[in-house]
């Protein structure tokens, strides 16, 4: 089965990002370590983000071939073709260093210390380093090779050799010195060898395309767990032996399991999504998940519906009696229509003043990644929720402006308050409040209830999507200027006007004395 994928962590004396990948026991004897480790180099949480996906790609690539390596199955290479493929990992590196020769100094001492470290200095032959091994096994594994000894050693040689080479380079360039590189004219053009193609992994896979598409982490999580289930109910994981047929075997199983429709659906778009990137970058021959899609039967009533007055007004009355999250959740939902996801991140600092106006600065963050670009946005304080205390609540809280705005809310051991919040909302929503309807969601039938509520105060479309993060583009036009996400003084306009359920006049079948 496919294994959970590796993510960053922080060293926790430097407070710098890396990533780390145990090595099976099996295959340490081949890549000649326990870990894989690699400093990301940065302290910031997006940046590490961003960086860790194409170093997890490669670590993945490097021990899927060295499993590979283990099980026999390897490749043998001839010379010119280690050089081939030595040969464009050299151009890329040269086009980095004309792009930033630096300092003519700098760059000769540093080519000393790599001649050094390299050059046998009794009989000049070239001595591969560690890091030389270590980027000869990532170029290859990357190109889908599992190399023998010799072909291993070979490459790591050339690795070495391609260095020296480089530091030369490197100096003349420094110096303003621009004719060609007699090094780089000794490597063949292109890759001749066609080795044994290993096995493509949906962790690989899945690694690939993240470092390129920068997915939500909701939604990186949502595929590992469609390619999990491809594994389960396929018995193998190398996504190049899907087929058409393979993919109607995937949805007859999990539909003769009682799956729902739109489940399997889901779960066969998902795939279809990554397949598409993977065909574009010749990861794989074609698509076999195209236009395979169960059909699913969206017409009828929505899934979920809106609280009415009286449901709203019974839960704004129950969240009265506790703390915290327990507290304010059911308010904000209520007068924002926000995404439980989006108000459990929330941190201390994301309530201020733009202006004259109170706001929730609901914007990207490591842990809150946002569904969309458009999840950025500036959501003004019903003045009922302020009424309420809310800022008050929001003073009393620890003065750290990064801590987090409910900290009653234990983080999962992925360090996100979203799962936590959902559960401790729907246990409270369902026991508490008693509210059991299963058609009333905790938290998302707020967000239903508060586009019914717009529409009635006739909030205009681009107001209503201010308030609750969708992405409508209408026209060109939507894409300039700040927009309304950008001007709440101007959103509190139609939002203040919405009336509180707690006001005996707006609910519904609700006396005074309720």
């Amino acid at each position: 089965m496919a294994l959970v994928m590796t993510r960053p962590t922080k060293d926790r004396k430097s407070g710098i990002w890396e990533v780390r990948k145990g090595v099976p026991e099996a295959l340490r004897a081949i890549l000649g370590t326990r870990e894989l480790k690699r400093s990301l180099g940065t302290k910031d949480d997006t940046e590490a983000r961003r960086l860790a996906l194409p170093v997890i790609a490669e670590f993945e690539a490097r021990i899927a071939a060295a499993r590979e390596q283990h099980r026999g199955a390897t490749a043998s290479l001839a010379p010119v073709e280690v050089a081939a493929i030595v040969g464009e990992w050299y151009r890329a590196e040269a086009a980095k260093i004309d792009a930033a020769p630096g300092d003519p100094d700098r760059r000769d001492i540093e080519a000393d210390v790599i001649e050094s470290a390299r050059i046998d200095p009794e009989d000049g032959d070239v001595l591969p380093e560690p890091e030389d091994r270590e980027a000869a096994d990532a170029l290859l594994a990357a190109r889908g090779i599992a190399p023998d000894a010799v072909t291993r050693r070979l490459a790591a040689r050339s690795i070495a050799s391609a260095r020296i080479d480089l530091a030369r380079r490197a100096v003349q360039r420094a110096m303003g010195r621009w004719s060609p590189d007699p090094a780089e004219a000794e490597f063949p053009a292109a890759v001749q060898a066609k080795p044994k193609a290993l096995a493509l992994t949906g962790d690989v896979l899945i690694a690939a395309w993240a470092a390129e598409a920068h997915p939500a982490r909701a939604t990186l999580k949502k595929y590992q767990g469609t390619f999990r289930r491809l594994v389960e109910v396929l018995g193998y994981d190398d996504v190049q032996r899907i087929t058409a047929d393979e993919v109607v075997r995937f949805k007859e199983a999990r539909l003769a399991k009682g799956r729902d429709p739109g489940t399997v659906a889901d779960d066969v778009l998902n795939a279809g999504a990554v397949f598409r990137w993977a065909t574009k970058n010749r990861k794989v021959a074609d698509n076999p998940f195209a236009q395979m899609a169960p059909k699913v039967n969206r017409r009828g009533p929505p899934p979920r519906s809106p609280y009415d007055d009286a449901e709203a007004k019974r839960i704004l009355t129950a969240a009265r009696q506790e703390g915290g999250a327990l507290r304010w959740l059911p308010w904000l939902l209520c007068f924002t229509g926000a995404r439980i996801g989006e108000l459990a991140e929330l941190r201390r600092c994301d309530v201020r003043k733009e202006g004259d106006v109170l706001v929730l600065d609901i914007r990207p963050t490591e842990a809150r990644a946002g569904k969309n670009a458009t999840m950025q946005r500036m959501v003004p304080l019903h003045p009922a929720v302020i009424a309420e205390g809310f800022p008050a609540y929001v003073e009393e809280l620890p003065a750290k402006p990064d801590g987090p705005l409910f900290p009653d809310l234990t983080p999962d051991p992925l360090g996100s308050r979203v799962v936590p919040a959902q559960s401790k909302l729907g246990r409270w929503m369902r026991g508490t409040v008693g509210i059991k309807d299963p058609k009333k969601a905790p938290a998302h039938s707020w967000r239903h209830r508060m586009e019914d509520e717009l529409r009635k105060v006739r909030a205009l479309p681009e107001v209503q999507d201010a308030i609750t993060g969708r992405h409508n583009p209408r026209n060109a036009g939507a894409g300039y200027g700040i927009g309304f996400r950008g001007m709440p003084d101007e959103v509190l306009k139609d939002l203040g006007r919405i009336p509180s359920p707690l006001d005996a006049h707006a609910a519904q079948g609700v006396s005074a004395a309720d």
